[in-house]
C-alpha cells in the first residue's frame, strides 16, 4: 500500500506540477498537460497560477480534480508548492482513487499532505480513511491521522507450495 501511496502523491505532484509545462505537443524534457477550469488567473509578481470553478488536470494516466488549484513558484520557475482545495479527487488508470478537501504538496521536502476527509484506494482494494495523510513521498512512508482513523487491507492467501521436494509426478 504504501508504494501506492507513493504512486499517488507523485501523480498529485506531477499532474499539478506539470501545469506550467507545455501544452502543445510534448517534445524532449517537457510534459503534456491539459488543464480545463472556468478561470484561470496568473500572479505574475507573487509568482501564483490560480485555476478556479471546475478545476480538471490530465496528465499521462492521471486525472485531477478539484474546485481550486494554486500553483506557487520559486524564483528561478521551479515548482515551490501546490495547494489543491475543494473536493479534490485524483484517479488513475489502473485503478487507484483519492479524495480530500485540501491537498498540499512540497517538492523540495517530498511531502504530500492531505487533510479533510481523505479517502484513498489502491488498485487491489486497500484503502485507508482519515482526517489527515501525510506521506513522505521518497520514504515510502505515511502517517494517518483522524479519529478514528480506519483502514482496510486486502490479505492473499498462502499459496500452497507444489509436491514435497519440488518435484511434480
Amino acid at each position: 500500500m504504501m508504494r501506492k501511496l507513493a504512486v499517488l502523491a507523485v501523480a498529485i505532484a506531477l499532474a499539478l506540477g506539470f501545469l506550467l509545462a507545455e501544452v502543445s505537443p510534448a517534445t524532449d524534457g517537457q510534459q503534456k498537460i491539459t488543464v480545463t477550469s472556468k478561470q484561470q488567473s496568473i500572479d505574475y509578481a507573487n509568482r501564483i497560477l490560480v485555476f478556479q470553478e471546475e478545476v480538471k488536470a490530465n496528465w499521462e494516466n492521471y486525472t485531477v480534480e478539484a474546485d481550486k488549484a494554486e500553483i506557487y513558484l520559486a524564483p528561478d520557475d521551479t515548482l515551490k508548492k501546490i495547494i489543491a482545495t475543494g473536493n479534490v479527487r485524483i484517479t488513475e488508470d489502473a485503478g487507484i482513487q483519492g479524495s480530500c478537501q485540501i491537498i498540499t504538496y512540497l517538492p523540495q521536502e517530498n511531502l504530500l499532505i492531505l487533510e479533510g476527509n481523505v479517502k484513498y484506494q489502491d488498485d487491489i482494494g486497500n484503502s485507508i480513511e482519515a482526517q489527515k495523510v501525510t506521506i513522505w513521498t521518497l520514504e515510502e512512508r505515511l502517517e494517518a491521522e483522524g479519529d478514528p482513523v480506519k483502514a482496510i487491507y486486502i490479505l492473499r492467501e498462502e499459496e500452497e507450495d507444489a509436491a514435497p521436494g519440488g518435484e511434480s509426478k
